[in-house]
């Protein structure tokens, strides 16, 4: 047996570039002084900040750096100036990554080209239809071939009209939407290409507009459309297949899909490789009815009803006006295009943007797409402001039209006001906001007198304007790229990852007795009147608790046969509904309505609370109408708040049918043993952890010391609430029991300048503490060996036991301390990368971990779900045995980025959805070119008030360039990331290695491996139960060797509550054991001990915490290194356990020696041996 080496250091010249990485300082931040947000600059305002910056560099470079006292001079005009540079360069920058995008989804001009030639054919097709006139319903249905083309007749079908059908040749035939307007795009599925074609008004009578007649006249022009061109395209050689489909799912709306047919026939025009697919919509003549009739607040659809008044029809009026605009609109967005250049390519934008959102033109996509992009830019052209003033010129860059109308969604609200436009040409009034709305989202254009966000709902529009707020923040940040976040990242595929809470809901059957004859002229599909009415109760019911409610079907089916008169299965029963939390306000226990001297507003809130409500008197004085709800550990408030208010508003047994996965991820969550009824989600026991610390720290600045204690400062995962498992008094088993705490003393010079004596000194100083504390208060403490800092064997460190149950560990830290470190680094010649290493810990142990927990602490109470989302990804990657590999300061920084930085997703406000955005970003995560940085502060919208800029300072644009050179260095050294893989730089280590510097590529590999196998499953398939213990099983067969360890019921002393077993039959301790060492779990020293022994050739995993897992047992496996085991020359330094091969003077790994030897070192501890694969 060979004699054995240490695990392979980093090469010198990694080993340099860490350390001047490493060494590196931080950055110098500057206050700035507030300014506003950026106003869009024109293009001298943009030349003119370009030349001042310019001036402003040349005089900085003649005059030398400004001084002390010049640099506190700096202007608010200068801090402007600095502003709007940044802001040019990150436009100029974003311009061309925009132009390089929509240079690559231009749609091929081969397919153009083809596509041309099928409409001119299809044209010709459509003028071989023979006219028929003056037909009745009952001739209607007889002339079409009832087997092949049913007549899709909206709800209620006609009977006995006293009007007749007709089909003439079409007065227009027109090419609208995208592809009409050359602002189409390539897609995945393919695009749609539409085409008009406009019914005579003589087929028309002035009253049409009345109860469907109109619409009526339109399906049998259509079904006799469909029926005739059936044989005509199979003789003209253009196979197609016909079908109907509901434009953008209105059923008031159908129309003719053509899809191409791949033959045999080289005469036939086929275009299936284009991917398109042809709609022809059959629109009624522009101004065949009077406008004011159609108006959103007129009923149209005359009902038997015992109301005095029938209610609105604003769906209808809306669909019906709508399908007389088809060609009206076209021309008024393609004048709008000739007279801004930059036009197309902001509709392009405005369309990824949609699309990546889950947003489009279609009712079930919110009803804001591409076509109400378009119109809200060409309106913001001609004014938009409260007087009118223009939003935009047509002058601007498709990236300032882009930002201007994202910003105009996100600070207008069209709901509570609305945007009057007019379309006509020669008109000269502006575009004006009012502020008195309608209580629905509008944009109204006076000329056609037609709402064009009819389609959206006001669930719907609140969706998208928080859309819209999140992207402005994105577009004004000078910082970071966001290109990818804003218009390549798809947002709207895991509801999981887009809502804080969503659940799944069947709608009962007994449901549509309630969908009378008003209901269905006023929503006119059951679909609507559900989503209606879900809303209704939830908008109320929730109130400020929520930032966003989304209902939507699961799933929808537009297109139907041409047999069929309508599409029976167009909806399901099923129904999702997403919500987003306010933090601030969702996990209240009580529910504050009017105070009891509103007698109107109380008798409501009565109604619809019954008998939760009560009266009760708060601190104020004030009594008033509330609703209390309690605490339950798995389920959250608002779930509680929606079971009780569906219930009683939507269907008594609700339960039945309202399903959430809210319970199923908390109850991952290990549940500790004290406060066990509380949320899992719930800090209380963080807070008593830190209140014994508070209490530590107060006895011990009163002890009397030869130097007086200075400060104490903590630095465990417990302090900054974010252990595995919650800290329970006396759980002595939890891995995270001892809290290390930083003891600094006051000045002296009198410290010792050599590393051993300065640690012995420090020895006696904790020898004294423990002394004083032993004779004067109730603690215990006793003195144990640090070994984590290699090469000093001489570190102390004072555990101490409080009275009320928990552990803390003492370490010293002098002002002596790095400059002993440092200077042995400068001496440290041909032994350097040794002494680099000793100084890399300690800078861990004694200075950054303490930046760590104070950074995490501010940011932990900011995000009240950071904490619990941490906690579940600690186990997540516990569950995989990956979790002992990682620093739990690399962990929870990792954790961090989806609340500091949620591009283009919004901050968590639960587990579920904290959770897998973490592992969606390290699933996406490019962590070979891409460094991650992180802006160490909570990002508030409005001011940032002075305390929160003294707290912690955003990340300039110098800080974050400074962090960014870092990793191209290590990247320049290292560019496959086998010494360096995961680089995370902030404000408090710019180094960004100073967590991660001892993670392996294999072990970097497979953590993003498991993460995205976790998100592709997610995206596949629904949530469920059984999937999420699938993510939390750990894949054994992947390894090469499995220990399985012997059982050891450590739970109790763990501090976790066993699963479904009373709390009075499992108490939490009340007092420490005699012997603290009889109650640790042993596993982790082994696979350090065998490590050490046989890292050489193995990569041991193990898992730090079974009892987070309610488990008995613990394994360890371990991962043959391939370099190691493969056949070698045998050399004496080679350092591996080997045998002959036989074959001249090669030898192999001996993997059963190494197992022997495994088996021996883990004595009575190992209870089997497996090999994996």
């Amino acid at each position: 047996m060979g004699k054995r080496s240490q695990n392979e250091a980093a090469t010198p010249e990694t080993s340099h570039v860490e350390e001047s990485v490493l060494l590196n300082g931080a950055p110098n931040h500057s206050s700035d002084e507030d300014i506003d947000e950026d106003s869009e600059l024109n293009d001298e305002a943009e030349n003119g900040a370009a030349v001042a910056a310019e001036q402003t560099a040349t005089k900085t470079t003649h005059n030398g750096p400004p001084t002390k006292k010049q640099r506190k001079q700096i202007t608010a005009q200068e801090v402007q100036l600095a502003r709007e540079t940044a802001e040019l360069f990150k436009s100029n920058i974003f311009k061309l990554q925009i132009d390089e995008l929509v240079s690559e989804v231009k749609i091929k001009d081969s397919y153009i080209v083809r596509a041309e030639k099928v409409l001119h054919r299809l044209y010709d097709c459509i003028l071989l239809v023979p006219p028929v006139e003056n037909l009745t319903l009952r001739e209607a249905e007889q002339i079409i071939k009832a087997k092949r083309v049913a007549i899709p007749f909206p709800d209620p079908k006609p009977s006995n009209p006293n009007y007749r059908f007709s089909f003439l040749q079409p007065e227009d035939v027109s090419l609208v939407g995208s592809f009409g307007l050359k602002t189409g795009i390539a897609q995945a599925n393919g695009m749609a290409i539409d085409i008009a074609l406009t019914m005579p008004k003589e087929l028309f009578q002035p009253k049409d507009y009345l109860n469907y007649r109109a619409l009526y006249k339109r399906s049998f022009y259509l079904a006799y459309l469909a029926d005739q061109l059936i044989p005509i395209t199979k003789k003209s050689n253009l196979p197609v297949k016909i079908s109907y489909l509901y434009l953008n799912d209105d059923v008031l709306c159908p129309v003719l899909r053509l899809e191409s047919i791949k033959t045999d026939n080289e005469e036939d025009l086929s275009f299936h490789k284009t991917k398109f697919t042809i709609n022809i919509l059959v629109a009624l003549p522009f101004g065949v009815f009077e406008a004011k009739k159609l108006l959103p607040d007129k009923n149209c659809v005359r009902v038997q009803s015992d109301a005095e008044e029938l209610p609105p029809t604003p769906y209808y009026n809306s669909s019906l006006m709508s399908l007389t605009t088809y060609d009206y609109y076209l021309k008024f967005l393609y004048a709008n295009k000739k007279s801004t250049e930059a036009f197309k390519d902001a509709c392009t934008l405005g369309r990824l943007w949609l699309q990546q959102r889950g947003f489009g033109s279609s009712i079930s996509k919110g009803g804001f797409g591409h076509f109400e992009f378009a119109i809200l830019l060409s309106a913001l052209l001609s004014g938009g402001g409260n007087n009118g003033n223009k939003i935009l010129l047509h002058g601007f860059s498709s990236y300032q039209l882009f930002k201007g109308v994202i910003k105009y969604l996100a600070t207008m609200d069209l709901t509570q006001g609305y945007l009057s436009f007019t379309s006509q040409f020669g008109e000269t009034s502006a575009c004006v906001y009012n502020a008195q709305g309608f209580n629905t989202p509008t944009i109204f254009d006076k000329s056609v007198k037609l709402n064009l966000l009819w389609k959206m709902t006001k669930a719907t529009y609140q969706e998208l304007r928080l859309n819209a707020i999140n992207t402005l923040t994105l577009l004004n940040d000078v910082v970071f790229d966001r290109f990818d976040s804003i218009l390549l990242q798809n947002v709207g595929s895991v509801e999981a990852m887009k809502y804080d809470v969503s659940y799944t809901i069947e709608t009962p059957d007994e449901l549509s007795d309630s969908y009378g004859a008003l209901e269905k002229i006023t929503f006119i599909t059951y679909d609507n009147y559900i989503k209606n009415k879900l809303f209704s109760i939830l908008k109320n019911a929730l109130g400020e608790r929520t930032t966003c409610i989304m209902i939507k079907n699961k799933k929808v089916a537009s297109s139907f046969p041409l047999n069929k008169r309508n599409n029976t299965h167009q909806h399901s029963k099923s129904y999702v509904i997403g919500i987003q939390l306010n933090p601030d306000e969702c996990d209240k226990l009580v529910t504050k309505g009017p105070n009891d001297t509103e007698d109107e507003q109380a008798a409501k809130f009565r109604a619809f609370w019954g008998s939760k409500t009560s009266l009760r008197k708060f601190k104020d004085g004030t009594i008033q109408h509330c609703v209390v709800w309690t605490t339950e550990p798995l389920q959250p408030v608002i779930t509680q708040i929606v079971n009780y208010a569906l219930s009683v508003h939507f269907h008594p047994l609700i339960s039945k049918y309202l399903t959430s996965h809210s319970s199923v991820f908390n109850a991952l969550l290990p549940t500790p043993l004290f406060n066990s009824s509380l949320p899992t989600t719930s800090t209380t026991n963080f807070t008593l952890l830190k209140n014994s610390f508070d209490t530590l720290s107060k006895i011990m600045y009163t002890l009397q010391l030869p130097l007086g204690i200075k400060s104490l400062l903590p630095a465990s995962s417990g302090v900054r609430k974010t252990s595995i498992l919650q800290p329970v008094a006396f759980a002595v088993s939890n891995p995270d029991f001892w809290n290390d705490v930083i003891v600094q003393f006051e000045s002296s010079s009198r410290w010792p300048d050599e590393i051993k004596a300065l640690e012995k000194t420090k020895t006696a100083f904790l020898l004294r503490i423990s002394e004083v504390m032993s004779n004067e208060t109730n603690y215990t403490s006793f003195l144990t060996k640090d070994d984590t800092i290699p090469f000093n064997e001489d570190v102390s460190l004072l555990n101490i036991l409080t009275p009320d149950g928990f552990g803390f560990r003492l370490r010293v830290l002098t002002e002596r301390d790095e400059i002993i470190y440092l200077r042995a680094v400068a001496n440290a010649g041909t032994d350097k990368q040794f002494v680099q290493e000793a100084y890399f810990k300690f800078n861990q142990r004694y200075i950054g971990s303490v930046k760590h927990t104070r950074t995490i602490g501010i940011l932990s109470t900011s995000f009240p779900y950071y904490s619990p989302t941490v906690r579940l990804f600690k186990k997540w990657l516990d569950a995989h045995g990956l979790l002992c590999h990682f620093t739990d300061e690399l962990v929870e920084l990792i954790a961090l980025k989806p609340f500091l930085d949620p591009a283009a997703y919004t901050v968590p406000n639960s587990v579920e959805k904290g959770f897998l955005q973490v592992l969606n970003f390290i699933a996406s995560w490019n962590w070979k070119d891409d460094a991650l940085i992180l802006d160490m502060v909570k990002r508030i919208d409005g001011e940032v008030d002075e305390l929160d800029n003294k707290l912690s300072d955003k990340l300039s644009v110098q800080a974050y360039q400074l962090i960014q050179e870092n990793f191209d260095k290590i990247r320049k050294s290292d560019p496959v990331g086998v010494k360096t893989q995961f680089f995370v730089g902030s404000r408090d280590d710019p180094s960004g290695i100073l967590w991660s510097n001892k993670l392996t590529l294999p072990i970097a590999s497979r953590l993003t491996g498991l993460a995205r196998v976790v998100i592709h499953h997610v995206k596949e398939n629904e949530i469920s139960k059984s999937g999420l213990d699938l993510f939390f099983t750990p894949a054994l067969n992947d390894f090469d060797l499995v220990i399985k360890m012997k059982k050891n019921d450590l739970l109790k002393s763990s501090g976790v509550q066993k699963a479904d077993q009373l709390k009075n039959l499992n108490p939490h301790q009340t007092s420490f054991p005699s012997d603290l060492t009889t109650k640790y779990d042993l596993t982790k020293p082994f696979v350090d001990l065998i490590s050490k022994w046989f890292g050489n050739e193995i990569i041991f995993s193990t898992r730090l915490c079974p009892a987070a897992f309610g488990e008995k047992t613990n394994y360890v496996s371990g991962v043959f290194v391939p370099t190691a085991i493969s056949k070698k020359k045998f050399r004496v330094t080679l350092g591996l356990d080997v045998k002959p091969t036989g074959e001249n003077d090669e030898v192999v790994v001996d993997k059963q020696d190494i197992l022997d030897q495994i088996k021996n070192l883990g004595g009575d501890l190992i209870e089997s041996i497996s090999f994996g694969k």
